[in-house]
C-alpha cells in the first residue's frame, strides 16, 4: 500500500483536520488489531477516510472510488467493504464535524459587541423519495462565514431552538419555525440574544402588565409610510420566566409585499384569511436585544439571515449535498457528514492561504484525495513531430457516477 503520508494532496486535506483525529478513532475501537492470517486491508484510518471523503465528495460510485484507489496503490478493497466503512464511519465523522467547528478561532467583527450567528435547517431527501430522508441542522457565524454548529438527524429531528448552544455575548437570527416561548427561553437561560421571526400563532407577547398584546391590531393601524420602523416592548411568558423583548416591525414595499402575498397563498395551495395576507404585507421579529441595537438595526440585521439560505443552495447546487447515494440511513448519515466536513476543510484553506504554496480552487480538495494514474502516450507535435505526453488512466472499465480525477 502506498505511504499516504508521503501525498502532497492527502497531506493538506490531513492538516486541516482536528487535532487528535486519529485518537478518536482508537477510542471508538474502530481500528482493531487483527491476526495476520485474516488480512486487514485497512489498518489506518486516515486510508478509510480518505476513500468516504472522496467517494463523497466526487459523488462517485463505490466500485469506482475502489478501483481507482487500487490501480494508484492507495488500497485493494472491494466496493462492498468501503460501503460496510462508510456504514462505520457515521459517528466517528459527526465528532470530526464537531471539533471543526469548536476549532474554528477566528476574531468576529461585532454588532453592538455581539456576534451575529445564523441558524436554521434543510432537507435532503434520497433517490426517488417524495419525502425528509435527513436534515441537517446548521448555524452559520457571519463575521467569518465559519460553520458554527452542524448536526445531521433523521426526518423526526425537528427544527428546535435547543438543537444549538448559543453562547453569552452572541446574537442568533432565526426563522420563525423556532419562534416559540420555549426558543426563546433557551437563548436567555444561556445568555445570549435572539432575533427570531415573528410566528402569531406560536409566541403570545404580553405588555408589563400582563395583558395580551394584539398584534395583528398594531399592524393594522400601521398607516405611516412604507420602509418605517416600529417597535414596542413586549414580554414572554416562559414557564415561570419573564422574559423581556422588543416586537419590530415594518410594512414592505408594495411590489415586496404583492410578492409575499403571492407566495403565502400558494403555501396554503388556496385562499388565505386577511390576517395570512396582511401578516404578508410586514416584516415582524421578536428580539431580547433591548438596548445594544435600534429597532432599524435589528431589522436590517434580520435581512443577513439570507445568508445561511445562500449557504444551503450551495451545498446543494455545488457540492451536491442532496444527492444521496441509497436508501440506507447509515450510509446516509456518513455521506452527509462526510460531505460537511469537506466543505470546513476547503473553507480553510480558502481562508488560509498559507497553509498551501499553490492556490487553488476550494473545490479542488474533494479531487486531490486519491492520485491519477497516468500512462505516457505518443502525440502529433505541431512541427510534426512527436511527444510524450501524459494522461490519466482509465481505471477498468468508465463507471457510472465516476468522476475524472486530476493529478494532485
Amino acid at each position: 500500500m502506498t505511504d499516504i503520508s508521503k501525498d502532497a494532496g492527502w497531506e493538506l486535506v490531513e492538516s486541516q483536520l482536528p487535532a487528535g483525529w486519529r485518537e478518536l478513532s482508537d477510542e471508538m475501537g474502530l481500528i482493531r488489531p487483527r491476526p495476520r492470517h485474516l488480512g486487514a486491508k485497512i489498518s489506518d484510518i486516515g486510508v478509510a477516510l480518505r476513500l468516504v471523503l472522496h467517494q463523497a465528495g466526487t459523488s462517485a460510485s463505490l466500485r469506482a472510488t475502489t478501483a481507482l484507489a487500487a490501480a494508484t496503490g492507495v488500497v485493494a478493497i472491494a466496493a462492498v467493504s468501503l460501503h460496510q466503512w462508510m456504514r462505520k464511519l457515521g459517528p466517528y465523522l459527526t465528532k470530526l464535524l464537531a471539533r471543526m467547528v469548536e476549532t474554528a478561532a477566528f476574531a468576529p467583527e461585532k454588532w453592538g459587541g455581539l456576534d451575529i450567528i445564523v441558524g436554521d435547517a434543510t432537507t435532503v431527501q434520497r433517490p426517488a423519495s417524495k419525502g425528509t430522508t435527513a436534515r441537517v441542522h446548521y448555524a452559520l457565524r457571519l463575521a467569518d462565514m465559519t460553520a458554527r454548529h452542524i448536526e445531521v438527524t433523521d426526518e423526526h429531528g425537528g427544527e428546535k431552538a435547543r438543537r444549538f448552544r448559543p453562547e453569552p455575548g452572541e446574537a442568533w437570527l432565526l426563522d420563525r419555525a423556532y419562534s416559540n416561548p420555549d426558543g426563546v427561553a433557551l437563548f436567555k437561560e444561556r445568555g445570549a440574544h435572539i432575533v427570531v421571526r415573528y410566528n402569531r400563532g406560536c409566541l403570545p407577547l404580553y405588555d408589563r402588565k400582563g395583558a395580551r398584546i394584539d398584534v395583528m391590531a398594531r399592524l393594522k393601524d400601521t398607516s405611516s409610510p412604507r420602509g418605517e420602523v416600529h417597535q414596542v416592548r413586549a414580554v414572554v411568558h416562559a414557564g415561570d420566566a419573564r422574559i423581556s423583548g422588543r416586537l419590530c416591525w415594518l410594512r414592505l414595499p408594495e411590489e415586496k409585499a404583492e410578492q409575499a402575498r403571492r407566495r403565502a397563498r400558494k403555501e396554503h395551495d388556496g385562499p388565505c384569511d386577511d390576517n395570512t395576507l396582511l401578516m404578508a404585507e410586514f416584516v415582524v421579529v421578536f428580539t431580547t436585544i433591548l438596548t445594544e441595537l435600534t429597532a432599524a438595526q435589528v431589522l436590517t440585521l434580520y435581512r443577513a439571515r439570507w445568508q445561511v439560505e445562500l449557504e444551503f443552495k450551495r451545498a446543494k447546487s455545488i457540492r451536491e449535498l442532496d444527492r444521496l447515494p441509497n436508501f440506507l440511513p447509515e450510509t446516509i448519515h456518513s455521506w452527509i457528514c462526510a460531505k460537511l466536513l469537506l466543505q470546513l476543510i476547503s473553507a480553510r484553506i480558502a481562508n488560509h492561504p498559507a497553509s498551501t504554496p499553490n492556490a487553488f480552487s476550494p473545490g479542488a480538495v474533494r479531487f486531490s484525495l486519491l492520485p491519477t494514474s497516468t500512462v505516457e502516450t505518443k502525440a502529433h507535435r505541431a512541427d510534426g513531430g512527436r511527444a510524450l505526453v501524459r494522461r490519466p488512466r482509465a481505471v477498468g472499465r468508465r463507471l457510472r457516477g465516476a468522476a475524472p480525477m486530476p493529478a494532485t
